[in-house]
């Protein structure tokens, strides 16, 4: 994968909608107008209207109010259900590569730069109220999507200027190993009963989330790299359980 520069990413944030007014945002013609006039009926006027018309009715109270109730429930489960396929669509964009993620990992600071957000990350848990994406043991804040078509023309113009991002060589991954194993350690991924290669999987998943700008894309890091920056450290803990 690619270096992307760090104002690129800033700006490919930047350019993006928050998740949570995403699906509404990108939602498609017709369901956005379909969405638009739901927003138009009032919940509010309708229980309201649902009283009115069992004020004179003989029947129990909790019946009385389900019946008054029965409109409002109406509007309000038309909504969630619309929302909900809205947001699978939204989903869906993103499988397809119509639409790009990018957020900051937490504790976010003035100088923190936004992370690109891999497609497999999707897969766990949207709170699309507060903007943030968990996975596994990972989360993510402020998640913006971007459009295809607006993350390439950012990234275009950032191959105007030749001037490489970094020095030019093989960069070290060590530290990015490293941080993958205090991260799983922490989050309690790691059997210091298991083989050092059976975590190098994980450590793999970790580097694609957190460092995908890595020149050597994690998933065609050789087990012998891992190995050299992972090894040391699982021994330590290794010998910490007195194994």
């Amino acid at each position: 994968m690619a270096d992307i520069a760090e104002t690129q990413l800033r700006a490919l944030w930047r350019a993006g909608v928050y998740v949570g007014r995403s699906w509404e945002t990108y939602a498609h013609p017709d369901l956005k107008s379909r969405w638009n006039a739901l927003k138009e009926e009032s919940a509010i006027d309708a229980f309201s209207q649902g009283m009115q018309q069992v004020a004179t009715s003989e029947a129990e109270p909790f019946e009385k109010f389900n019946q008054a109730f029965a409109g409002t429930r109406d509007i309000l489960t038309k909504r969630s259900a619309l929302m909900g396929k809205l947001q699978k669509n939204i989903l869906a964009y993103i499988a397809k590569g119509h639409l790009h993620g990018f957020g900051f990992e937490r504790p976010r600071t003035l100088d923190t730069v936004p992370v690109v957000i891999p497609k497999g990350a999707w897969s766990g848990r949207i709170d699309w109220e507060n903007n943030t994406l968990t996975f596994e043991s990972i989360k993510l804040v402020e998640v913006r999507l971007t459009t295809n078509r607006i993350r390439n023309e950012i990234l275009e113009r950032g191959n105007v200027d030749k001037t490489p991002v970094r020095p030019q060589g093989r960069p070290t991954v060590r530290h990015a190993i490293e941080a993958a194993f205090y991260a799983l350690n922490e989050a309690g991924k790691l059997d210091p009963k298991a083989s050092q290669m059976s975590h190098y999987p994980l450590v793999k998943e970790w580097l694609e989330l957190n460092r995908p700008d890595l020149k050597v894309p994690p998933a065609h890091m050789s087990p012998k790299t891992i190995n050299k920056y992972f090894s040391p450290l699982f021994n330590d803990l290794k010998e910490t359980h007195n194994l």
